[in-house]
């Protein structure tokens, strides 16, 4: 039976071989996905994933930094301010960018 520490989901098992010949089961902290953006899905280059790093140095510092790829963000702000100017209807905005208006 494993101990309570490495019963963790967020554990990835692994099997080693001990220089005795025996197999042993260890646990390994498992590796993150990458993040992707909220809307297009595509995988974000500047966010870093490190338990190291301290979480203001993980993602950019910029409106929907580590959230939404620069393409969506440019978008999104392109739409918001259409809807601030009243040059567009907030109905008019693609479903997938009605939430962060």
């Amino acid at each position: 039976m494993p101990k309570p520490k490495d019963r963790a989901s967020s554990k990835r098992v692994v099997f080693r071989k001990t220089p005795g010949g025996r197999n042993v089961r260890a646990t390994k902290k498992a590796v993150k996905n990458t993040p992707h953006c909220a809307i297009c899905g595509v995988e974000l280059n500047a966010t870093k994933y490190s338990r190291l790093l301290r979480k203001t140095e993980k993602r950019p510092e910029r409106p929907f930094g580590g959230f939404l790829c620069h393409k969506c963000t440019e978008r999104l702000i392109m739409y918001r301010t259409r809807v601030e100017q009243n040059d567009m209807k907030a109905e008019d905005v693609p479903l997938a960018f009605q939430r962060f208006l």
